[in-house]
């Protein structure tokens, strides 16, 4: 978050240097009104010189305030950063107007969070991320590795996935009938859940592929083929507790 208290004090120190260097400059501007011609010149000096003084002053004085905050908003952000990099859990997180370009997301709990509008996840790492109810409306994730990933209920309303990883992912619930929303060249599998109101056209565009790299213990499939469900480019949902077609979810729960 912005800190806004050293702008209020800085706008005061500058109101102070001003009505203070006016007071000063109109003085000696009539002390040398009032002086014979010959001894107008050095009051001239002096006026030129309270001037030049007070603006170099406040010069210097803006660089250094300037220069302190912007050192220390680069320290919060890095902790910041570095807080959201090693933490496992982080449920409805907000970025908050923050740069999250090459956060590795992978594997985090990150139930409801918000990334409306954002366009700093092209080819973002969201592997095996839980984004339960997820708020991705209008977000850029061209490319995206969500190979895994957990968007059931997430809003991707306008959202743009082209070219994203979807292998087994679970979008059982998720908002994607909405006319912006873009599946163009994404890749998914067998196992890549879909809602059970899914328009089909969405999925025209997208790139079946039967087998991809696990990079963690197994935790992702590494094969599948594509079934008899009659859906290509994955399983619809059906809804029920345990989902006929997606069988990689269980109510939203990563079962295998």
């Amino acid at each position: 978050m912005f800190d806004h208290g050293w702008l209020i004090g800085l706008v005061a120190l500058i109101a102070t240097l001003a009505v203070a260097g006016s007071i000063l400059a109109l003085s000696a501007w009539r002390m040398a009104r009032n002086e014979e011609k010959t001894t107008r010149e050095p009051k001239i000096e002096v006026l030129a010189g309270i001037g030049g003084g007070l603006v170099t002053g406040i010069a210097v004085g803006l660089s250094a305030l300037f220069l302190e905050q912007s050192i220390e908003n680069a320290q919060l952000y890095a902790t910041w950063k570095s807080n959201v990099e090693v933490a496992d859990s982080i449920p409805g997180f907000d970025p908050d107007g923050r740069d999250i370009e090459g956060i590795n997301f992978s594997g985090k709990e990150l139930r409801d969070a918000d990334f409306k509008d954002n366009e700093k996840l092209k080819g973002a790492q969201f592997r095996d991320t839980d984004l339960t109810g997820a708020d991705f409306r209008n977000a850029n994730l061209t490319g995206a590795n969500l190979i895994g990933a957990n968007l059931q209920e997430a809003d991707l309303t306008g959202a743009t996935l082209d070219g994203a990883m979807l292998q087994s992912a679970n979008l059982a619930g998720a908002i994607i009938n909405h006319p912006g929303t873009s599946f163009n060249g994404a890749m998914v599998n067998a196992y890549t859940c879909w809602p059970e109101d899914v328009d089909v056209r969405k999925v025209e565009g997208v790139v079946a592929v039967k087998a991809y790299s696990s990079y963690r213990d197994g935790k992702t499939v590494t094969v599948a083929e594509e079934g008899d469900d009659g859906f290509i480019g994955g399983e619809r949902y059906e809804g029920g507790e345990n989902p006929k077609q997606c069988t990689m979810w269980k109510e939203g729960k990563r079962i295998r």
